[in-house]
């Protein structure tokens, strides 16, 4: 009886955990030549609830941003944000020329093959925020 109970909660549980979960998906980041200070990571985050990634957050590099690229009046300009909208359901592509996360002063040359730790941080809409660590692989895919 107390094992079939444990299952019973356990399954009503599930839901509002999956209703809080947050996917990354094909993260990598742009390798570096020697003396490059500046790159950016890109991938596709997804999440089942509206929510909005407000921080990145890196040990490879002093200050991590979150950013967008846009054109205006045949200009590119690239934008600090402080929050990225993350609708619920729908993904969100961080690409080349678009939404990103920029690594600033990084700390090494950063080759092909490694890996970059990064963790986001997302506010959900009821205001409860939830850490996502992602492993990004250096190297631009093909």
């Amino acid at each position: 009886m107390q094992t079939c109970l444990m299952g019973m909660l356990l399954f009503i549980n599930l839901p509002s955990f999956a209703q809080d979960s947050i996917t990354v998906s094909q993260a990598w980041v742009r390798p570096t030549v020697p003396g490059q200070e500046v790159t950016g990571a890109f991938m596709t985050l997804q999440s089942v609830r509206h929510a909005k990634l407000v921080k990145a957050e890196s040990d490879a590099a002093e200050t991590v941003e979150i950013h967008s690229m846009s054109m205006h009046d045949g200009i590119m300009e690239m934008r600090e944000l402080k929050e990225l909208d993350l609708p619920a359901g729908k993904p969100v592509k961080l690409a080349p020329g678009g939404f990103h996360i920029m690594l600033i002063n990084v700390k090494k040359q950063l080759r092909e093959g490694d890996t970059v730790p990064l963790t986001l941080t997302v506010l959900n809409d009821d205001k409860t925020t939830r850490t996502a660590k992602v492993k990004a692989a250096v190297g631009v895919p093909k």
